[in-house]
């Protein structure tokens, strides 16, 4: 084995034995781990996720895998919980790879690019990373389902972007992805949503630019639409909504169109003035060094350079204790308890409508970028929206308060996606500058929240 890539192996087993090590001090929670712990040891397999699907919901494979793992113990779930936290970020330096046309030495040459993408975990608020990566049964339905839909879109970007998915050598990937598909389509909507939209496009593509789709491709998007389906299709779905309306949010079924509009844009709005911003940082520090790379129309460059500085600076602003513009007037309180008056339009000041208006801009500006930037805006434009989308698709549950940050965990993942494209176009240098960068915002983000991360010991 090369010197290069014992380092890559050597990083990554790095990477896992301290994800297990930060794993082996995490126990049960008090709360949802004690009822899955309960009703996985009085029940049988079967019995289990029939009476899941029947009476709550139908994420019937992150279902089997809390049962799975319940049965197992908390050391099962250590083991595998840092496997996947690993798979994540490995797993989107190789959609990088396979979207940017790079060779394989590109990834493992490249020690600030693996650098960059742990960084994703470090940029996300404390309560993302919480309820998604560390509490028991959320990593399971997050990160773990996450970190399928991740590899089962590996044949699709070989399929898209010119990669021969006929030969017997490459069909092998569909052993993986198939079963990863799956999983992410009965699992978290979001996902699922994610991965079929991405399916169904890159099948469209491929028709149109008339290249030959493999049979094993086809059958694996077929397959993630049915396990999508079979999702929406279980009874236990309207017995859920109807308790968590009673549960989370009383006003549910009586709220107006424009109402419910207003508080899902707020809400969508003050993840990224808040738990979202640093990812939105990235994209805007890659855009800097992408226009100070381009020696044609200096002058429009400097405009683009001077609105990315000013964007970046503002979203930093809470680490000085400047959260002005971070403030968009929701003052829920405690989102564990029942919310039983919804934020108003009529509740906003001057300094709200401000920050609301502040943070659209922020968003349009940041899609016009990476359209102007990137080597395949097409797929940048859609990756970010469909981190919106992700988000947005919340509109139609009553739990969007009480689901907390860790819906917006594929929103960061999608934006690491973007930053690491992105970021790798630019020159060694720059790159090695931009990672850099990216990692002294995770540590600061990191150091600022230590009181949560100890208030939840």
């Amino acid at each position: 084995m090369e010197k290069k890539e014992r380092g890559f192996c050597i990083f990554w087993a790095v990477m896992f034995a301290g994800a297990c090590l930060i794993l082996s001090g995490v126990g049960y929670s008090d709360g949802d781990d004690v009822y899955f712990y309960q009703y996985t040891h009085e029940m049988g397999f079967f019995p289990y996720l029939s009476f899941r699907y029947e009476n709550w919901v139908g994420r019937l494979s992150g279902e089997a895998l809390v049962y799975l793992t319940f049965r197992m113990g908390l050391w099962f779930w250590r083991v595998v919980n840092a496997g996947m936290l690993v798979l994540i970020p490995l797993g989107l330096l190789v959609l990088v790879q396979k979207v940017g046309g790079y060779g394989r030495e590109k990834i493992i040459e490249g020690p600030q690019l693996w650098i960059g993408a742990v960084s994703g975990y470090f940029l996300m608020g404390a309560m993302t990373i919480g309820y998604a990566a560390i509490w028991v049964n959320g990593s399971i339905f997050y990160t773990w389902t996450f970190a399928c839909g991740i590899w089962a879109m590996v044949p699709l970007a070989e399929a898209v972007f010119g990669r021969d998915l006929q030969s017997g050598k490459k069909n092998w990937k569909f052993l993986y992805a198939i079963p990863c598909g799956l999983i992410a389509s009965m699992s978290i909507e979001q996902m699922g949503a994610v991965l079929i939209s991405f399916e169904i496009l890159g099948l469209g593509y491929c028709r149109i630019k008339g290249r030959r789709i493999s049979r094993l491709l086809l059958l694996h998007t077929l397959l993630t639409i049915v396990g999508f389906l079979a999702l929406f299709a279980a009874p236990g779905n309207e017995i859920r909504v109807a308790s968590e309306i009673e549960t989370w949010m009383p006003e549910y079924d009586g709220m107006s169109f424009g109402q419910h509009l207003f508080i899902t844009v707020q809400w969508l709005l003050s993840s990224f003035a808040n738990e979202n911003r640093l990812f939105l940082c990235g994209i805007w520090i890659a855009g800097i060094f992408h226009m100070a790379d381009r020696r044609a129309v200096r002058g429009r460059n400097w405009v683009w350079i001077t609105i990315l500085l000013v964007f970046t600076l503002v979203a930093c602003l809470p680490f000085l204790g400047f959260g002005t513009l971070s403030d968009l007037g929701m003052n829920l309180g405690d989102i564990t308890k029942r919310i039983d008056r919804v934020p108003q339009l009529t509740d906003l000041t001057g300094l709200h409508v401000v920050a609301m208006l502040w943070w659209t801009g922020a968003l349009i500006f940041t899609a016009i970028l990476l359209v102007k930037i990137g080597k395949y805006p097409i797929i940048l434009l859609l990756t970010f929206l469909a981190g919106i989308a992700s988000e947005a698709i919340m509109f139609f549950s009553p739990t969007m308060y009480a689901s907390g940050a860790r819906v917006f965990y594929l929103t960061n993942l999608l934006y690491l996606f973007l930053i690491l494209l992105v970021g790798m176009e630019l020159k060694k240098g720059r790159q090695i500058l931009l990672f850099s960068l990216i990692g002294v915002l995770g540590i600061c983000n990191f150091i600022q929240q230590i009181p949560i991360f100890l208030s939840q010991l």
